[in-house]
């Protein structure tokens, strides 16, 4: 039996999200109760919905994108990564979607198609058909981005994640009593310390307060929002998603650069490998680390891959997939 594809419609919501809570690969950034959340932003969705036998076999979240001219099939812009949700699935039923996918984009005038794939340590179980077959039907890996993961399950306490310098610095923290942390929803207190670091590098906040506020009221479970104090003076705050049952993310890890010489950035890591530990996460994503504003939007960031090394992270590849549709 040959899968079809059609386009998502709102009666779809449910069964959507129910298919990403029961997916090998499905995140909170596939999620349309997150993907919604947006308030400042408009897209015009073209998300995209497989079925086999009647049953729903695969999800592409995506949008209609125009650019240059060129009408795309477009990798989300509102989620850190996209590309097929799955469950199991095999060469045959992969084979045929990424078939499907094409032949889908030609009768709709799409002449290309641009994803950021999931990286697979959000796999529950391991399968890299897709990507296999991505390569075979000739995608082009279009921009590879530099991202950074701790294993959780490496070491059985927190500080032993760390290389020797971060340990003597986190060991100064756990002696002195004046720095406390506190897990609580305040992102009043948070946002003015985000405005304030991106701003040093020219840049604005992924998310306007608003959304941050509209994001936890819609997933309270999933957001959870770290603040660092000296005394009563907050010095940083770092905000983790639950990005699915496998992994946990360091979306913002932000600092009061007056209290720089405390380390508060080296803490808060510290705190959120405890605090992935306790969810019992497998890996906690650090995120990318490019330049910003850099010519070329690929351009590595020395300092910060060191600086996450130095918490015992290590290198994964977010890739996006690019295929011209002749």
């Amino acid at each position: 039996m040959s899968i079809t594809v059609r386009k998502y419609k709102q009666s779809d919501f449910e069964a959507w999200d129910k298919f990403v809570d029961q997916s090998n690969n499905g995140t909170l950034f596939h999620l349309r109760s997150f993907l919604s959340y947006h308030i400042d932003r408009k897209f015009t969705d073209h998300s995209l919905i497989f079925e086999k036998n009647g049953e729903l076999i695969a999800l592409f979240p995506a949008t209609f994108e125009k650019k240059d001219g060129e009408n795309i099939l477009y990798s989300h812009p509102g989620a850190s990564f996209g590309g097929f949700v799955f469950q199991n699935l095999s060469f045959e039923d992969a084979n045929m979607l990424v078939k499907t996918i094409e032949e889908y984009s030609k009768q709709n005038k799409f002449e290309k198609i641009f994803f950021v794939d999931t990286p697979a340590i959000y796999h529950n179980q391991l399968n890299e058909t897709l990507e296999y077959l991505l390569h075979w039907y000739n995608y082009k890996i279009e921009e590879y981005y530099i991202s950074s993961m701790i294993d959780i399950s490496q070491h059985a306490n927190s500080i032993d994640h760390l290389h020797s310098r971060k340990k003597r610095y986190v060991k100064n923290y756990l002696e002195d009593a004046t720095l406390t942390i506190k897990w609580e929803d305040n992102f009043d207190q948070f946002y003015p310390i985000l405005l304030e670091n991106k701003k040093k590098h020219n840049v604005t906040p992924t998310h306007s307060l608003e959304e941050l506020k509209r994001l936890n009221e819609l997933h309270p479970q999933s957001l959870h929002l770290l603040l660092l104090f000296k005394k009563n003076i907050i010095i940083g705050g770092t905000l983790n998603f639950i990005v699915n049952r496998n992994c946990g993310m360091i979306f913002y890890n932000m600092i009061n650069y007056d209290y720089i010489n405390l380390q508060p950035a080296t803490i808060q890591i510290f705190e959120s490998i405890n605090w992935a530990k306790k969810h019992n996460l497998n890996y906690l994503d650090l995120g990318v680390s490019q330049q910003p504003k850099a010519e070329n939007p690929l351009t590595p960031h020395p300092s910060l891959i060191n600086f996450k090394e130095q918490l015992g992270a290590t290198t994964i590849i977010r890739k996006a997939f690019q295929k011209i549709i002749n």
